[in-house]
């Protein structure tokens, strides 16, 4: 890969890699430890935050920014909570009731995520329109795929499957069920993940101070 690709694809991972919310910047990190406790639940709480998340920070970008911070911030929070009832009913006709129910207490803390009431603010509302998509594209999908991954570790290392498919792990570990249990597992998700990063922007800038050298 050329170098100046393979900077420009670590720059342009924000959201996916870069600054994932999870691993990355700690956000959000309570509904995931412990709702996300097998992939039925990750699941739900991904949809829930994407349905909730993406038309907020849509409809919020238009909200005047002559107005103040102050003012702007609960109107932001408002918008997210009328959004929630919807989502909810759109996400029980997907998944159905009884998926949202098992996680029905950590739902509505992602309506006062921070990629409402903090990026809008700082970043949304400054960016063009497409790059605002693409930016919140990944950051929503890169906590979709923390959650989901989370959720699936857990289902096979103590339910031995993955949603409806049956797996024989070679051992169970019954404590990853509990808060406790997916506050560890995220703790070794984040410095793994925070190490391949700091890798792979290592191997960035030997390759770019070895094409200098040319």
């Amino acid at each position: 890969m050329d170098n100046n690709n393979y900077q420009l694809s670590l720059k342009t991972s924000e959201g996916y890699v870069r600054k994932n919310l999870v691993l990355s910047s700690g956000w959000l990190v309570g509904p995931v430890a412990a709702g996300a406790t097998d992939f039925s639940n990750a699941l739900v709480i991904s949809l829930m935050f994407a349905l909730i998340t993406a038309p907020s920070v849509i409809l919020c970008r238009f909200i005047s920014t002559r107005l103040s911070y102050a003012v702007r911030v609960p109107i932001y929070a408002i918008v997210a909570a009328l959004l929630y009832a919807p989502a909810l009913l759109l996400t029980n006709k997907l998944l159905g009731a009884s998926a949202t129910d098992a996680v029905g207490v950590f739902l509505p803390v992602l309506v006062v995520n921070p990629l409402i009431l903090s990026k809008t603010q700082t970043r949304f509302v400054h960016d063009p329109p497409l790059r605002m998509l693409r930016v919140l594209l990944g950051y929503i999908v890169g906590f979709a795929a923390v959650c989901i991954l989370l959720g699936a570790l857990r289902d096979a290392l103590v339910n031995f499957s993955i949603g409806w498919l049956p797996l024989s792990p070679p051992f169970q570990v019954p404590a990853l069920e509990t808060a406790f249990g997916g506050f560890l597992l995220i703790g070794f998700l984040a410095a793994t993940f925070r190490a391949g990063y700091a890798g792979l922007a290592r191997l960035a800038k030997v390759r770019e101070t070895a094409e200098r050298k040319k």
